[in-house]
């Protein structure tokens, strides 16, 4: 009796280990997993050391001779990453390809809801979506009041640079655009009686929380149960702190608009807006959705933004003579010209801020989609709720699309004549598809003015003894700059 129970325990146990060691059938390549843990321990150490995941699923596309796509399972989950740009356009065009996964990492950033914008999908995604953007736009998102707003925040960032190269001689703009671009998105989502300084605590929150995890949502996702034994080292416990943060900071805001609220004040910002349709009591209208738009907001306007930028500036620094011919390009105009509106007047300026999203690809990794159904993408087989990552730097980076990606080169844009933009399709720093950043509008006009605004008033230059400009940059969900200092002399 007790030796037929042991034979049968281990035809049990070697039937599991063979089904969870099995691959779907035609799913695309990838290293082989292990019981339970799949990939996950594989690809973090693999991370470390070649510092970022994004490097990882390149290596393993190469050494697997899979230029497409690759396949991999982290814990129980099944996951793929476009690595082509093929697959990547695939990917962000086809309605397979659109929902956003669920696991215990997405459950928890959407305090156990799935809602929001970014990370929902099916009805709930396409109504919040299309709200957002209606919305926005009538208190003025993507049309001359933020244009206006940008403007303003120009003439306040010239006088932050004014002061500082008085008192200090140099500084790094990195260290404060991003707040600039906290305020154009607070005063439409939140109104303009709130302060600066709302803007700069809740950018802190979110970035804290942005460095500590990636677009896999690390082991909270692969290996949830692990929070019950290691709360600390899984950042559980850091997840939930944020949560309880953000939430007392964006519940007081939504407080104080529901005490202030009237029927005349619907078009004033976007949460009153919302609670406008809040009060007609449509069901998917609550305080928590309200956040999470919010929070997606910020999120997906920000950080990016800001960092594309100080990119941007600092290249100026490495390339004088690049330098040279912006500023050339841009004082033929009046300042007040200087707006996105006017953007093909300025194609070498255009080319230069293509070719800063392309060579820094500061999301390396974009995403995660969870697949509808089941689905095929470049001839291979892939499973119903099966986690999609884009892979923008394997594009970005691509060879065989640029000939040489490691040299800065902004004329790549440009057509013979020099006077026509070209190539532009393949840089996807905002995305395609019905997913495409939500953002996007204020992005490129906030990037549009402000540099060549700045160009046209200030030559950018290294400083003796400063810390030195690096185009390497730190690894993460975002890559992030090291910083620098510069100094900014006023053109006569």
């Amino acid at each position: 009796m007790n030796s037929t129970f042991l034979y049968l325990s281990i035809l049990l146990l070697v039937t599991l280990f063979y089904w969870t060691q099995k691959r779907p059938k035609n799913f695309p390549p990838g290293p082989q997993w292990f019981p339970c843990v799949g990939n996950s321990v594989q690809l973090r150490k693999a991370a470390q050391k070649l510092k970022g995941a994004h490097n990882v699923y390149q290596k393993w596309s190469k050494e697997l001779n899979s230029p497409d796509v690759i396949g991999f399972r982290l814990g129980q989950k099944y996951f793929i990453v476009a690595i082509s740009q093929k697959a990547i356009k695939e990917v962000h065009t086809r309605a397979v390809f659109e929902g956003r996964p669920r696991n215990f990492f997405t459950s928890l950033r959407t305090f156990n809801t799935y809602a929001g914008i970014m990370i929902a999908d099916g009805d709930l995604w396409r109504e919040h979506r299309y709200f957002t953007l209606k919305r926005l736009k009538c208190v003025g998102f993507n049309d001359n009041p933020m244009q206006q707003k940008i403007e303003m925040e120009l003439q306040n960032f010239k006088q932050l640079i004014d002061k500082r190269m008085q008192e200090n001689g140099s500084m790094w703009p990195g260290d404060f655009l991003v707040v600039f671009v906290m305020n154009i998105l607070w005063t439409f989502a939140a109104g303009s009686e709130y302060p600066i300084e709302s803007s700069r605590q809740l950018f802190q929150l979110l970035n804290e929380r942005t460095k500590a995890f990636d677009f896999s949502g690390g082991l909270l996702s692969d290996l949830p149960w692990l929070r019950f034994i290691a709360p600390e080292f899984t950042g559980y416990n850091l997840m939930v702190r944020f949560n309880k943060e953000i939430r007392s900071f964006l519940q007081k805001i939504i407080d104080d608009h529901h005490r202030n609220y009237s029927e005349d004040k619907a078009n004033d910002d976007l949460i009153y807006a919302f609670i406008y349709e809040m009060r007609k009591g449509i069901s998917s209208f609550t305080d928590t959705q309200l956040m999470l738009i919010m929070l997606d907001l910020f999120l997906g306007g920000s950080h990016t933004t800001s960092v594309t930028l100080d990119l941007a500036l600092m290249t100026l620094v490495l390339y004088e003579d690049i330098q040279k011919q912006i500023y050339e390009e841009v004082k033929q105009v009046p300042e007040v010209c200087l707006k996105i509106s006017n953007h093909l007047q300025f194609p070498f300026t255009e080319a230069y801020l293509l070719e800063i999203a392309r060579f820094y690809s500061i999301v390396p990794l974009s995403g995660p989609r969870r697949v509808l159904k089941d689905s095929d993408l470049c001839g291979f087989t892939i499973p119903k709720d099966t986690t999609v990552l884009i892979g923008l730097q394997s594009v970005h980076m691509d060879e065989k699309l640029w000939g040489d990606p490691e040299v800065f080169r902004p004329s790549r844009f440009l057509d013979e004549s020099g006077k026509k933009l070209c190539n532009t399709e393949n840089v996807m720093q905002f995305g395609e598809g019905r997913r495409l950043c939500l953002g996007i509008s204020l992005a490129k006009a906030f990037l549009f003015s402000f540099f060549t605004g700045i160009v046209r008033n200030y030559k950018l230059s290294q400083i003796k003894g400063g810390k030195a400009p690096d185009e390497t940059l730190i690894p993460g969900i975002f890559k992030t700059v090291k910083t620098y200092d510069i100094t900014f002399t006023k053109r006569v």
